[in-house]
């Protein structure tokens, strides 16, 4: 009788959830009308993979964090006092050397370095001398070069910065009003564009607005992945056209600090596709679910669905060598490496 009771009252669940997405995509599609948006459900993946971690000890000296993969070098960000930046080969991830020294002058970072994405093979970074944007070259005895320069006379809360289009710096910030995305000229040293993020829930502080998300770019599209909602936007990043929407099943909400779900914890843009960090709302039980990464094409077709025996936390794909680099905070002496 009872699991007669609890059949019923899951399927219920299962058919209330259906309803509230319905309505949800009912109603995105009635606001996009005029603006000539695809809307698309989310669709099932062609390719679904469990894989497993192989480990790369490090020491317990790195404490890695943000990663980027340019030619054949991992540069992983360290939360150590002295040296922010660790240079690995790849795939093998053999240590190369240390940089990113902690201080105030001309060559030194003052604070956390930010990893700056480019559809180049140059390794960009954000913080020398508080605004300086720099390229780093590693050369044959594993010493480290910078090289070209930016000075970036901006006073923004920076995230996600992309260099498109070779001197074009795409950036995101998370100053009041609202979310906004950016496009500053390197060269001539102006901004040119903006994308405002509607605000969704005004009466919320704006951390936990729910149109908060991550951005990622290549010279030709901007992905625009929500944290609160089980959705991806696409836009042209030449104007910032929206020109795709994928929508999936989620629960509407108001989130607070102790009381939220959460969807889409990154997003990394590769050559061919880009790949999504997704965790989902919790089980029935109440336990949060393992992250999984989404491998879509720039048309915002599904690819492929990679599930994890340890789930990545930061990561960066490397499509040459069809794998995933990664850490898991129970790692943090340790690199991981998905063999896709």
């Amino acid at each position: 009788m009872f699991s007669v009771i609890e059949t019923c009252y899951s399927s219920r669940i299962y058919c209330m959830r259906k309803v509230l997405w319905a309505v949800l995509f009912a109603s995105q599609l009635f606001s996009s009308c005029r603006q000539k948006v695809t809307i698309t459900e989310k669709m099932a993946f062609p390719q679904e993979k469990r894989v497993q971690a192989v480990k790369f000890p490090v020491g317990d000296v790195m404490n890695p964090s943000y990663m980027i993969q340019k030619g054949d070098y991992l540069l992983v960000r360290s939360g150590q006092p002295k040296k922010q930046l660790f240079v690995f080969t790849v795939p093998d991830l053999n240590f190369v050397c240390a940089t990113g020294n902690k201080g105030k002058g001309p060559n030194e970072i003052p604070f956390p370095p930010m990893l700056v994405e480019s559809r180049t093979d140059t390794l960009y970074v954000f913080g020398y001398a508080y605004r300086h944007l720099k390229s780093l070259k590693v050369d044959s005895v594993a010493r480290v070069h910078l090289t070209e320069r930016y000075e970036i006379p901006l006073y923004e809360a920076f995230n996600h910065m992309h260099l498109i289009d070779d001197s074009v710096l795409l950036y995101e910030t998370v100053m009041l009003p609202q979310y906004a995305v950016y496009k500053y000229d390197l060269k001539n040293r102006k901004s040119i564009d903006e994308l405002k993020i509607e605000r969704e829930t005004p009466e919320s502080e704006l951390t936990f607005d729910t149109s908060r998300g991550y951005m990622a770019a290549n010279d030709s599209v901007m992905i625009y992945v929500y944290l609160y909602k089980n959705q991806i936007d696409i836009y042209d990043v030449k104007d910032f056209r929206l020109k795709r929407r994928i929508v999936g099943v989620y629960k509407p909400q108001k989130p607070a600090f102790r009381n939220k779900e959460l969807y889409y914890l990154g997003v990394i843009p590769g050559d061919k596709y880009f790949y999504a960090l997704f965790k989902g709302e919790r089980t029935e039980k109440g336990e949060n679910r393992s992250n999984t990464i989404e491998v879509y094409d720039y048309d915002g077709n599904p690819v492929a669905l990679y599930r994890f025996d340890i789930p990545p936390l930061y990561f960066y794909p490397d499509e040459k060598n069809n794998c995933i680099y990664a850490t898991h905070p129970s790692c943090m002496d340790t690199l991981l490496r998905y063999d896709l």
